[in-house]
Parts: C-alpha cells; structure tokens; sequence
C-alpha cells in the first residue's frame, strides 16, 4: 500500500500538498492539490485539501485587508480634522471587512491560529464600527 502511494504521482502531490498546507502556505498547497486532483477526480485528500485550502486562503485575505484597512484608517485619524468624505471612506472600509468576515467559511481543519487571529480582528472592527457609526 505505501508503495502504491509513494509510486503514484498524484498521491505524492497530496501528501506535499498535505505538508504545505500543514505549514500554512496555502497558495502552494492549494496549487499542489489541484493538480493532484486534476490527475485523479477521486483523490479525497487532494480534494480535501484543495477545499481547506481555498478556505484558508479567504481567512487569510481577510486578515491582510484588516490591516491595509486598518493602517488606513489610523492615518486618517491622526488628522486634525477629519473630513465628512473621510468620514465615509472609514464607514465602507469597515463595513466591507464585516461583510467579509461574515462571508467566510467555517471549518474545523483550518489551523486554530488561522482562525484566531480573524475572529480578533472582527473584534476590533466590530468594536469601532459600533463605537463610532451606531451612536
């Protein structure tokens, strides 16, 4: 059995797929994984994987617009005086991350910190949005 697995070309994809997943890169695990799948429809770890890591990919595009946000949104409120069109521009960015938020996926394979990290920036979003637009 190990044999046919480490003989089998999209086995062996999986199984690297599975690792760079493991490791949290999951645009190469993902890339690894459709090929896996590409070669072999029913390869359930290559599926498996394909689909956690197009998850996980979400979840991470999530937390890098929370913070390209975020930094915007500290410049602007550093300015004395804070324009009704800057004012605006906060309100949709905020509300595009909890929109965002909301739309992912849960899933229990995707790494714990993963995960962690995007629930505490919805937090803070949640937070000042509230704090500043639901008076």
């Amino acid at each position: 059995m190990v044999g046919v697995i480490l003989l089998s070309p999209t086995y062996k994809l999986s199984l690297e797929a599975k690792y760079y997943f493991e490791k949290e890169d999951f645009k190469r695990a993902y890339e690894l994984a459709k090929e896996a799948y590409i070669l072999d429809p029913y390869n359930k770890m290559a599926f498996s994987i394909l689909t956690q890591s197009k998850i996980a990919t979400t979840y991470q595009n999530f937390n890098t617009d929370f913070n390209n946000y975020f930094d915007k949104i500290k410049k602007i409120s550093k300015q004395k005086n804070i324009s009704d069109k800057d004012k605006k521009r906060v309100k949709i960015m905020l509300e595009i991350l909890i929109d965002e938020y909301k739309n992912l996926k849960p899933s229990i394979l995707l790494p714990k910190s993963l995960k962690e990290k995007s629930e505490k920036n919805y937090k803070k979003v949640k937070e000042l949005y509230e704090r500043v637009f639901k008076k």
